[in-house]
């Protein structure tokens, strides 16, 4: 929430928000090895959203543990849940996107494109608690789906 948060005009310098950086900051820079698959996205998206040396230094240090193939398997997970390049770095342009290849990128653009489903929506990869929830969660990922294919030039 914390890198959502900064990226909001009207909450980026509330006090709450500069205190809940320097935590995170804190805790991050005190990883010595790569943590959950999820917390270790959310640590790079901060680290990505934080205009700040500091946090572009640990943005490349934790880049370095980034697997080649930009797949981060979700331990615990449903079966084949896995946070992909793009689950990670949907936007260009951005700090994060440099420590991605741009052959990976593409790749996963594709892919991306691909998996669009006959109706129009995409899926996820995960459980869900209802059929409900299932169908919720569809509806998220089909408009991140678009919009990370149309920040991406790709629709």
């Amino acid at each position: 929430m914390t890198a959502c948060a900064l990226r909001v005009p009207a909450v980026a310098g509330h006090p709450w928000l500069r205190r809940s950086v320097e935590y995170c900051l804190q805790a991050i820079d005190g990883l010595q090895t790569p943590p959950f698959a999820i917390e270790f996205s959310y640590c790079l998206q901060l680290l990505d959203a934080v205009a700040d040396p500091a946090a572009d230094a640990l943005l490349a240090r934790l880049g370095g543990w980034l697997p080649e193939d930009g797949l981060l398997p979700v331990a615990g997970g449903a079966a084949g849940e896995t946070l992909r390049a793009l689950d990670v770095s949907p936007w260009p342009e951005r700090p994060l996107r440099r420590l991605y290849r741009a052959e990976l990128i593409e790749a996963e653009l594709d892919r991306l494109d691909r998996a669009q489903q006959p109706d129009g929506g995409w899926s996820v990869d995960f459980d869900s608690y209802s059929a409900a929830g299932a169908l919720e969660w569809r509806g998220y990922a089909t408009v991140r789906a678009v919009a990370v294919l149309q920040a991406n030039a790709r629709s």
